[in-house]
């Protein structure tokens, strides 16, 4: 055997390159070996044939001899010189194998005079199953059966009619037998192959998506890291000290991601050694549940245990016990909302004289959907739903539970109602066999370093400055939001929220001129903020900066087809985030510019439309269509334009600071004057009427804000057009 393989893989690597031409795919390489092989194989048998039998079966049969054998060898000399087309090759090859071997049939006298030869028609049906092509083989197996028959009947019946039927029957059933075997294990082998590639691209996209949130979970602490860093260099009095423990604890993340994703490989290759000692897991259980009480009394949960037994001795492994209940918890406390509960429950099972603990940790959470129940424990899963934006983390945690609990030999599985909560349980058995130990201490169980987290902080800016502009940061880190405070802070009022919902809440109440916003998210991520501000009138014009840790190409263009004005990846650069910020400025001021010509009347609709601006330009001019419908009714003012736009005073008064650098009073008046100006010079009308024309209750007020705005009195612009519209 080690002979013929080594002989065979520098033959084998010969033919590839010779069948092979650019653009052929491996099975394609394939069905050219498989068809030149039988080609070649059966060339020098029929040779044999022929020498051998020469003309002992007849002239005729010598004669069809040497055809079947050119139909082996003249499609070989095609193919070396047009080596593409493989089916028409093996078309022609099945057809000539079927067709020939029945006209040596009927020259031989018939089935029941030929015998083996029969049988050698049934190759090309075998041979389309092997390319394969299912379709064909059935249509030449059917041609087979046809043309054996028609070459049997078409001689005379020199045997009894019942040793024909024999042969006849005997044929019909082990040909049917042969083709119809090879053709279901040939469709179970596709099944089997197509089934391989689902699976196979199944698993390939939950590698990509597991990897870009593994991705997401890294660059985010680097990016804190990395800037923390920049600020400690430029400015070390203030954020050395801060500044360090940022970095400490952003350090601390990575290593335990790290650890996670190190200890998942060692129990996939069973490399992670198992330390059982003796003891009580009642006790360490009650330790490690009241470790994470504190979490739960920040978040205002209530954490219960409770228990059947009082003391369980049995054999057990301290740390993996405590990997998997925090991860329990910690996933519980995560996702349960305040005000809800987290109760962990053990029981002590005898059942069919295999005893095991049970241990349940039920929450009231959000849920996990029933469809997706079975894989959560997957690795590389990624749940699909409108919940699985509440979920943050790297996706690890559950593997790693699950890998845990079978190292222990045990089970674990989930039961959860979307909406309502879940429940995690976890079936250990039970044996004293190890070592009894000494009991742990509470110093030496640890809660997860995500639970450790402080909760976010609304981070208040310097009373003692004040800042032009407003600023919204959208983040559901704090550390990324003390880090972007201490860049922005002395440029800014500073707005903190949490998540996309809050985000979306104080961007209404708040009207920032700048919103700068993560991507992955709480509740709502940054896409849909950013989607949902851009649809609304009121917050339409707010410049957006999306900041996240998925850079790729797909995401950045989801960014900017959300709306948002720039798309930075983490880290970022700080001084990219100036500039992009500045240039955002710089375009409102442009904006502001344009859109003071529309109170002046000018060439507004001179200048062209920018496109991004399309909701703006129709605001805007809705506002001055509204004014100038009302011009002369002096009741029109503010509060019947925000009645009439579906704004607060406030909104509306935010908006038009941020479009015109302007009050909505300023622009009531510059347009009612702009057209006052314009109806003294082109009519005969006189200044008291010109004033009560243009909504102006008192002409003497009327001809101090005209003398402010133009420099000079309207009487003196009348006078100018003493003869207008006659």
């Amino acid at each position: 055997m080690r002979s013929f393989s080594a002989l065979w893989k520098p033959l084998n690597t010969r033919l590839e390159q010779y069948v092979k031409v650019a653009g052929d795919n491996p099975d394609t390489v394939l069905q050219k070996k498989i068809w030149w092989l039988l080609n070649i194989a059966s060339a020098p048998i029929l040779a044999l044939s022929i020498v051998l039998m020469g003309t002992v079966l007849g002239k005729a049969v010598l004669v069809f001899n040497i055809l079947f054998l050119l139909s082996m060898i003249l499609p070989l000399v095609v193919f070396h010189f047009h080596r593409r087309n493989i089916t028409a090759y093996a078309l022609f090859s099945q057809l000539a194998i079927v067709v020939l071997t029945s006209i040596k049939v009927y020259l031989m006298g018939g089935m029941v005079n030929v015998g083996t030869p029969v049988y050698v028609g049934l190759i090309g049906p075998i041979y389309a199953l092997i390319l394969p092509n299912k379709k064909r083989a059935v249509s030449l197996f059917l041609l087979y059966t046809a043309t054996m028959i028609i070459a049997t009947l078409a001689n005379p019946l020199e045997s009894e009619p019942y040793v024909f039927y024999r042969y006849f029957m005997g044929f019909l059933i082990s040909n049917s037998a042969i083709f119809f075997t090879l053709y279901y294990f040939t469709s179970q082998w596709e099944k089997t192959k197509e089934a391989e590639k689902t699976r196979l691209k199944e698993i390939n996209t939950f590698k990509t998506r597991f990897y870009t949130h593994i991705a997401h979970e890294f660059r985010t602490p680097l990016s804190i890291i990395t800037g923390i860093a920049d600020q400690i260099k430029a400015d070390p009095s203030r954020w050395l000290n801060p500044g360090h423990e940022m970095i400490k604890r952003n350090t601390e993340n990575l290593i335990s991601l790290t650890n996670q994703l190190l200890d998942l490989a060692k129990l996939e290759d069973k490399s992670m050694p198992l330390n059982l000692v003796q003891d009580d897991l009642v006790l360490y259980t009650r330790y490690l549940v009241e470790s994470f009480h504190s979490v739960a009394e920040l978040k205002k949960i209530k954490l219960r245990f409770s228990t059947a037994v009082e003391e369980l001795i049995m054999d057990m492994d301290p740390d993996k016990l405590r990997d998997i209940l925090s991860n329990l918890l910690s996933n519980a406390l995560k996702f349960t909302p305040e005000g809800g509960s987290v109760t962990v429950n053990l029981q002590d099972i005898n059942e069919t004289g295999n005893p095991f603990v049970k241990l349940e940790v039920k929450d009231t959470g959000i849920g996990i959907p029933v469809e997706e129940q079975p894989f959560i424990f997957d690795r590389y899963f990624q749940a699909n739903n409108h919940l699985e934006s509440q979920r943050s983390g790297s996706g690890l945690g559950l593997a790693l539970t699950r890998e845990l609990v079978r190292l222990l030999g045990g089970e674990i599985g989930v039961s959860s109602t979307p909406g309502k909560g879940s429940m995690f349980e976890v079936k250990l058995p039970v044996s004293n066999d190890a070592q009894p130990i000494s009991l742990p201490t509470l110093n030496g169980v640890q809660t997860t370093p995500e639970l450790t987290k402080k909760p976010h902080e609304q981070v208040k800016p310097k009373e003692a400055e004040t800042k032009a502009l407003n600023l919204l940061l959208v983040e559901d880190n704090a550390d990324v939001i003390r880090y972007l405070q201490s860049l922005l802070e002395g440029e800014y009022h500073i707005e903190i929220a949490c998540n996309g919902t809050e985000g979306l809440q104080k961007a209404l109440s708040v009207i920032p001129d700048l919103i700068i916003s993560d991507v992955m998210m709480p509740e709502m991520d940054g896409f849909t903020l950013s989607r949902k501000l851009k649809a609304d009138l009121r917050t339409s014009h707010i410049p957006i900066v999306l900041l996240t840790a998925r850079s790729d190409f797909d995401s950045r263009m989801e960014g900017l087809k959300s709306g948002a004005d720039a798309y930075l990846s983490k880290p970022f650069n700080r001084q990219e985030l100036f500039v992009r910020i500045n240039a955002l400025i710089g375009l409102r001021k442009d904006l502001q510019a344009r859109y003071a010509l529309l109170a002046d009347r000018k060439n507004f609709h001179e200048q062209a439309r920018n496109g991004k601006h399309l909701r703006e330009d129709a605001f805007m001019e809705k506002v001055q269509e509204l004014l100038m419908a009302h011009l002369s009714d002096e009741e029109f003012g503010i509060a019947q334009l925000c009645e009439v736009l579906g704004m607060s005073r406030s909104q509306l008064y935010r908006k038009f600071a941020a479009l015109t650098d302007m009050s909505v009073y300023q622009f009531i008046i510059t347009l009612r004057l702009e057209k006052a100006k314009e109806l003294l010079a082109t009519t005969h009308l006189n200044v008291s009427e010109v004033a009560y024309d243009t909504g102006f209750k008192n002409p003497a007020h009327f001809s101090r804000a005209f003398s402010e705005k133009f420099g000079y009195a309207p009487s003196q612009l009348k006078s100018a057009h003493p003869t207008a519209d006659h």
